[in-house]
């Protein structure tokens, strides 16, 4: 049983466990004495702004001392447990990797929400910009187009060529077709007469 009265405390100990944990208990106790030494150094208002290099030492290296000391209690311990109750150590190993997983998941549940967003983003963009192109004209005048092409996206640009080299090819075509015609409605020559059966000779 512990009391505390002011900075004093009052501890009653009847069996091996109670002593034990009063060590535990004492152990914690200085060690967090030690660190508010350590933070007192640094916060205490003095008439002096310089703090003494060796007061400030040795209580961070008390400090250091007494928490490798409890890092050492706690690892013994561990120890302890784990070569006497070894299924508890395994049963803290499944819960950590259970917390893990959950929280994993939940880390990919965020992401694809994020995902999905952008997607639906994207997707209203895309949208948009085809209405767009629907709502222009679908033959724009070729001054215009030669006026201000830059002005236009790369991709009405492009379709803006094709248009145009498809119409060359087909004018090409079809001035190719009307040659030929012409070529077959040209009339032929007449024959030269021919001669007759019976050529008087000198």
């Amino acid at each position: 049983m512990i009391v505390r009265a002011g900075y004093r405390h009052v501890i009653t100990y009847r069996t091996p466990a109670s002593w034990l944990r009063f060590a535990h208990v004492r152990s914690a106790l200085v060690l967090h004495k030690s660190f508010l030494h350590c933070l007192n150094v640094f916060t205490k208002q003095e008439a002096s702004t310089c703090v003494e290099k060796e007061e400030v030492k040795v209580e961070v290296e008390r400090f250091i001392d007494l928490a490798r000391q409890m890092e050492a209690f706690f690892l013994q311990k561990r120890f302890l447990l784990s070569a006497m109750k070894p299924e508890l150590i395994v049963k803290e190993d499944n819960n950590d990797l259970k917390f893990e997983l959950q929280r994993k998941e939940d880390l990919l549940r965020r992401h694809y929400d994020k995902i999905s967003q952008w997607q639906n983003l994207l997707a209203d963009l895309q949208g948009h910009t085809v209405y767009n192109k629907c709502q222009q004209p679908t033959a724009p005048q070729p001054m215009q187009q030669a006026a201000s092409p830059m002005q236009q996206p790369c991709s009405v640009q492009q379709s803006v060529q094709a248009q145009q080299m498809a119409a060359a090819a087909a004018a090409q075509q079809a001035a190719l077709q009307q040659q030929a015609l012409q070529q077959q409605q040209v009339p032929r020559p007449p024959l030269p007469p021919a001669y007759p059966n019976t050529v008087q000779r000198r």
